[in-house]
């Protein structure tokens, strides 16, 4: 197989699965394929992974054909009922000091750890922060070395099942295949991207690499390890 190197998309919808390759080196897409579905949703729009694992064997020994590449991990777009968002709001005293870059990060990473305990149930697939309201001033974005003497964040969590990802999981590891990263088709859909007229694969992509400068990005774990604040605050950049 080539040396050349290939991030993967896949994107399952409720009524296709949709893979692409983008190259490594310089971004472009070299590979799109839509195929379409017979019966591998059910009636109450959840997946059959039965039926849906021979399909996506077959769909990426063929995209491995085309493009000369094994496939080894995955960015994996997911249309799913059982999708769930979920806001909350964390404050803290500031003491009338400068907004700095790592206050904001300690008390996201608090609000994350917060949610984890009470949504045990819930993996997290995309962390959005939606407002800074300093001393009831909101703005939509970080407003550093601003004093002040609260500090309030809104956040919203977009999340998947647990028994979700690990079918997801279970379901190409049989492939061999490590999945990078879980994006939530709706998400990819709603945000306002200058790239509605691509499809949805290349939009995901986008949102993987910062597009939306509001959600805290999370490094594939295949990455070499890296402090907490490196890895989730991409947006920051």
């Amino acid at each position: 197989m080539s040396e050349k190197n290939f991030d993967i998309f896949l994107e399952i919808n409720y009524f296709k699965l949709n893979l692409a390759a983008f190259s490594k080196l310089n971004g472009q897409l070299e590979y799109y394929k839509e195929k379409s579905y017979i019966d591998y949703f059910e009636k109450n729009n959840q997946l059959n992974f039965d039926k849906l694992q021979k399909f996506a064997e077959e769909s990426i020994i063929e995209l491995e054909k085309s493009i000369n590449f094994f496939v080894k991990d995955i960015y994996l777009i997911i249309e799913t009922p059982d999708s769930t968002s979920i806001k909350l709001s964390i404050s803290k005293n500031n003491e009338g000091k400068n907004l700095v870059k790592k206050d904001v990060m300690y008390l996201i990473q608090d609000a994350k750890q917060h949610f984890l305990k009470s949504n045990n149930e819930l993996n997290i697939i995309h962390i959005i922060v939606e407002n800074y309201v300093l001393d009831n001033l909101s703005y939509n974005f970080l407003p550093l070395e601003k004093n002040c003497k609260k500090l309030s964040i809104d956040i919203q969590f977009i999340c998947f099942p647990k028994h979700l990802v690990k079918k997801f999981e279970k379901l190409f590891s049989n492939q061999q295949i490590y999945i990078n990263q879980f994006i939530c088709l709706n998400y990819v859909r709603k945000f306002d991207l200058k790239t509605n007229n691509k499809n949805i694969c290349e939009r995901g992509k986008s949102i993987v690499e910062g597009a939306n400068k509001q959600e805290v990005v999370f490094i594939p774990k295949l990455v070499a390890k890296t402090g907490f604040f490196e890895k989730l605050f991409h947006f920051f950049r």
